[in-house]
């Protein structure tokens, strides 16, 4: 226990939360006494809950009285020793540590009686955590010694204050719920899920206890172990809070900490909930699986999915619990009253070192204040329900829970798990009861097969179709809701907003050449033009009088000959003629301007020096107007602070892009306590490059496979000068081939040569990328320790990714869990999802290959960002990309004129939303979802009909399904049933090729195709 060091700031800092909040309290106790005994396993109370949150360790055996102004702490001498590291804060709170051997001995005894004699200076009222029973050799110690003592002192409970100040977590803690959360995700995702898949595919005799049980060691499973690694996690710093539970076969408790029975897996409704702690911090997630669900328990469920998410909203800083609760209740009144009676008594409660507090609960009966910073368990749930058509006694009964870590933020509640819930995820098909074909009577030789009802098959199997059918309803319906709240959030919003005129508003600029007169060049005496470049102005001779004119005021200047004169004429801003969008002149009461001069003379190497001056003067103010526009945004960064008394970690030999100095050189990246350095060599001795982590927005891993580069990428949240350009991406590479391998004129080329060589050559490659991969993706995993996840690892899913043109060039755009983006070349293309409010999918119609995509953002005033020439045949899956990741789209046959849509927008933001808002947009895309099914193809039957058909098919009464019976036995008798034979059908082909070829132009029109919209 020696080697354990104490966060002294954070022990601090933490025990003045405490006090401030004990104090803040009325008729609160006078002093709170905290007495820990021995440490049991996988048992979190309170009192193991504040030593973790105060030290960092339980220190069993230990005593700590809290007083208004002192910290008493008696314990064992090695725990002591430990614990006086806490003396050296500043500012801290003070500190007396006694020390007790482990032995009763009369020192004990006085040690004890002074804790006692603080609590009685304190006051009679000493705050406990009642219901807990420590129990040690040194808690029967105190107790001896405090029993002649205990009827001076009146015991109150303080597991409430505990609760309250433990529930507010900090940025660390965030962080560590986070990755129990994403623990918690990856093993219903990656393990559950798949296991519980096998089990009923192969009827398997497994009951809920064994499934739990193997849950349990899934943290060991090589797969779970590699994907928590890839996303930063350390398997050995996770724990399981209880035994996972899993539920089937009619018997449900529908809690997270519910225990698995030892019945047999039944296929019907499957309950899985899941407790997780990483570094001590708990996160829980729950998720229902269903077996062929009827229609009305798909109905119930999506009705559940729709009050979770419902209730994630209402999470809001300053809500008390029980109102979300009755909200929630009202909810299921008046959307479902027949399901009121099944709903569970609470929603939730907050988390954290303990899975369930027992007093911060989303209960209809709790007063307790949502705070930003809490770590709350959202959870929707129905019991007791029933399945009237199920055969089975284990099925007739079943109950839905869904239940996710989420923590209250200042905007709202963020749901930390990631685990989908979606019905098309979490519903499963074994049986397909759709009845046998019937045996069809085998057909005669020459006859034509029935007629389909499309023209197109979509799937080979029903169920298929069935399925996408289903999804494609599913992401209909979760779109209408996203467009439903974006509404809702957009009147939100602007509600009291005044709108404007949709674009920036003009500024007015005034220039001052001289201050005074005498200031004016001596030239300007003479009567001549002067261009004074020192002061960037004309002083021009107006009637005997030198009138200065400054060069911004100077709109245009041209020359021109006229037999032996030379004419320079000035055209000047004034109002009425087009000036910049964000300049305005000061065009007040009383104000004179002048709109040209012209001047003549004879000296034409005079007036041709002055048009070149004046053309040179004007041109470099526009350059330094354009190098001060770009430098607006600019933001100047704090200083680097250097890894002080060690090496910092580095990265070596990687480029830099965009380029510092020119020329590409290797050096290393660097991490240090606040940032990151990268010293680049140049010409002019070498550029240092500062990136500080506060202002990183997106750190990007990308893979060299099927990539020629292994790259670091960060995207600023303010750009940042290199060298005289402002970039907002920054990225660190280094090429994954090797380039000093030549085989075409190598020696070892030349005397050794085969397919061995060839293979040796790509699995030396295969491992070269490997390691790479490797020591990028470790890097950039230390350089989020290093921010303390300040800064998260994002990293891009290919399998997903898709072509378009966001700039100039066709290139691949990868998804990312956060971002859009691409990487490989430049310039590179990075778009927070967060940042967009709504996806136009534009040129969306049969018979085009491609469609444009328009990104319009949540800050309005922002250029939507337009992705052309995607390919249609990627059209799905960018509509279910965009689905998950919660993004509203719509699409429309037509490219729009943004521009104008964007002024329109801006102007009056709340007659917008007021006036519907997107929903233009959505019309065109309703109407293509109400007409899909109908325009799927252009000859199309109902079932009565192909039945009639095929019998008509099978009676010889005809070969043409899509006529009609009686036109059937009116054009065609008996004598026709053999057909014709095959020297017709080729006759009959050929003359018909032959007059395919001499087209007439009443024929000349091209065939239509009939084929699948």
């Amino acid at each position: 226990m020696s080697d354990k060091k104490l966060d002294v700031e954070a022990f601090h800092r933490r025990v003045k939360r405490l006090l401030n909040a004990w104090k803040a309290e009325e008729s609160s106790a006078d002093s709170l006494l905290i007495i820990h005994g021995k440490t049991a396993p996988d048992i979190y109370t309170k009192t193991i809950a504040i030593h973790l949150w105060l030290f960092g360790y339980e220190f069993s055996d230990t005593v700590l009285l809290f007083t208004k102004d002192k910290l008493h702490i008696t314990t064992y001498r090695k725990k002591a020793k430990i614990l006086e590291s806490l003396n050296s804060a500043k500012d801290g709170v003070e500190l007396d540590i006694t020390v007790v051997s482990k032995e009763p001995t009369p020192e004990n005894k006085a040690a004890y009686e002074k804790i006692i004699g603080a609590m009685a200076g304190s006051g009679k009222r000493v705050g406990v955590i009642k219901g807990e029973k420590p129990s040690s050799n040194a808690v029967n110690e105190w107790n001896e010694v405090f029993a002649g003592s205990a009827d001076k002192f009146d015991m109150q409970d303080v597991g409430p204050l505990v609760s309250d100040v433990l529930a507010v977590k900090e940025k660390a803690e965030i962080a560590q719920a986070k990755k129990a959360a994403m623990v918690g995700s990856v093993v219903m995702d990656e393990y559950f899920v798949d296991e519980m898949a096998g089990i009923f595919d192969e009827e398997k005799a497994v009951t809920n206890l064994q499934l739990a049980e193997k849950v349990e060691a899934s943290l060991s499973a090589k797969a779970v172990a590699k994907q928590l690694n890839q996303k930063g996690a350390d398997v050995d710093m996770v724990e399981w809070s209880s035994l996972p539970s899993v539920q089937s076969g009619g018997q449900f408790d529908v809690g997270l900490e519910a225990q698995s029975s030892r019945s047999r897996m039944f296929a019907g409704t499957v309950l899985c909930a899941l407790n997780v702690r990483y570094l001590m911090y708990n996160a829980s997630v729950a998720r229902t699986f269903m077996i062929d669900p009827t229609p009305e328990q798909e109905k119930n469920y999506a009705f559940l999915l729709q009050l979770q998410r419902q209730i994630v909203g209402w999470l809001q800083p300053g809500t008390t619990m029980g109102a979300v609760y009755r909200k929630a209740a009202a909810y299921v009144q008046e959307h479902r009253p027949d399901l009121a009676d099944h709903m569970v008594r609470d929603c939730g409660f907050v988390t954290g070192f303990e899975v369930h507090d027992g007093v911060n609960v989303l209960a209809a009966d709790c007063s307790r204040v949502l705070a930003a910073g809490m770590v709350v368990v959202v959870r929707a749930g129905l019991q007791n329900l029933a399945n009237a058509k199920a055969s089975d006694a284990r099925g007739q009964t079943y109950a839905y829970h869904i239940a996710d870590t989420a923590v209250v933020t200042d905007a709202g509640a963020e749901v930390l798990t990631t685990c989908s819930c979606e019905p098309n995820d979490v519903s499963f098909f074994f049986n397909d009861d759709e009845p046998a074909a019937e045996a069809v009577p085998k057909r005669e030789a020459g006859r034509a097969p029935a007629t389909r009802t499309s023209a197109v098959l979509s799937s080979k199997f029903r169920s298929d179709e069935r399925e996408e059918e289903s999804n494609a309803r599913q992401r209909r319906e979760h779109q209408k809701e996203l467009l439903e709240r974006l509404q809702t959030e957009g009147m939100r919003r602007f509600a009291g907003s005044e709108g404007g005129d949709g674009s920036e508003a003009p500024t007015v600029r005034r220039f001052e050449s001289y201050k005074r007169e005498t200031a004016l060049p001596s030239e300007a005496r003479s009567g001549r033009i002067v261009v004074d470049e020192r002061a960037d102005t004309l002083v021009l001779p107006i009637y005997g009088m030198a009138v200065p004119f400054h060069i911004a005021t100077v709109k245009s200047v041209s020359k021109s000959d006229e037999g032996e004169y030379v004419y320079l004429r000035l055209n000047l801003v004034s109002p009425g003629q087009g000036v910049g969008k964000k300049d305005a002149l000061d065009d007040g009461a009383g104000s004179t301007f002048v709109r040209s001069l012209t001047f003549r003379s004879t000296d034409v190497a005079r007036m041709a020096e002055i048009h070149h001056a004046i053309t040179s003067l004007k041109r470099d103010q526009a350059k330094r107007e354009a190098e001060k526009a770009q430098l607006a945004d600019i933001v100047e960064q704090d200083r680097l602070v250097p890894v002080v008394g060690q090496r910092p970690q580095r990265l070596p030999d990687v480029f830099m892009r965009p380029l510092a100095d020119g020329k590409r050189f290797p050096a290393a990246l660097e991490i240090h306590s606040n940032g990151l350095r990268y010293m680049a060599a140049g010409r002019s001795g070498g550029t240092t490059v500062d990136i500080l982590f506060n202002n990183v927005r997106h750190l990007f891993f990308q893979p060299c496979d099927r990539e020629l580069l292994v790259l670091i990428h960060l995207h600023l949240k303010n750009p940042v000068m290199l060298g005289k350009k402002k970039t907002q991406d920054i990225q660190f590479y280094r090429e994954a081939s090797d380039a000093a391998f030549d085989e075409t004129g190598n020696r070892r080329r030349r005397i050794r040569y085969g397919d061995e060589d060839e293979i040796e050559a790509e699995q030396d490659e295969l491992r070269r990328r490997r390691q790479l991969n490797r020591e990028f993706e470790a890097f950039a995993a230390r350089i989020v320790e290093a921010s303390n996840h300040q800064v998260e690892l994002d990293k891009p899913f290919r399998n997903i990714a898709f072509t378009g043109v966001p700039a100039r060039a066709n290139v691949l755009l990868q998804p990312t869990v956060e971002c859009l983006v691409h990487l490989s070349d430049t310039p590179f293309f990075v778009l927070t999802v967060a940042d967009v409010e709504l996806v136009h999918l534009e040129r969306v119609q049969f018979g085009l290959k491609n469609f444009d995509m328009v990104f319009v953002f949540r800050d309005l005033k922002r250029t939507p960002v337009h992705v052309n020439t995607v390919p249609m045949k990627q059209l799905d899956d960018i509509k279910e990309w965009l689905d998950s990741v919660n993004l509203p789209f719509t699409e429309g046959p037509v490219n729009l004129n943004w521009t104008q849509i964007m002024k329109t927008v801006t102007r009056d933001p709340v007659g917008f939303y007021e006036d519907g808002g997107w929903s233009f947009l959505a019309h065109d895309s309703d109407a293509e979802d109400s007409g899909s099914e109908e325009e799927e193809s252009e000859f199309s039957m109902s079932e009565d009909e192909l039945v009639s058909s095929e019998s008509d098919d099978d009676d010889g009464e005809s070969d043409f399904a899509g006529e009609s019976d009686d036109e059937s036995e009116g054009d065609y008798d008996d004598d026709e049933e053999s057909g014709e034979d095959w020297d017709e059908l080729e006759a009959k082909a050929k003359a018909y090729d032959e007059k395919r070829s001499r087209p007439s132009p009443a024929t000349s029109a091209p065939a239509r195709k009939r084929v699948r919209r």
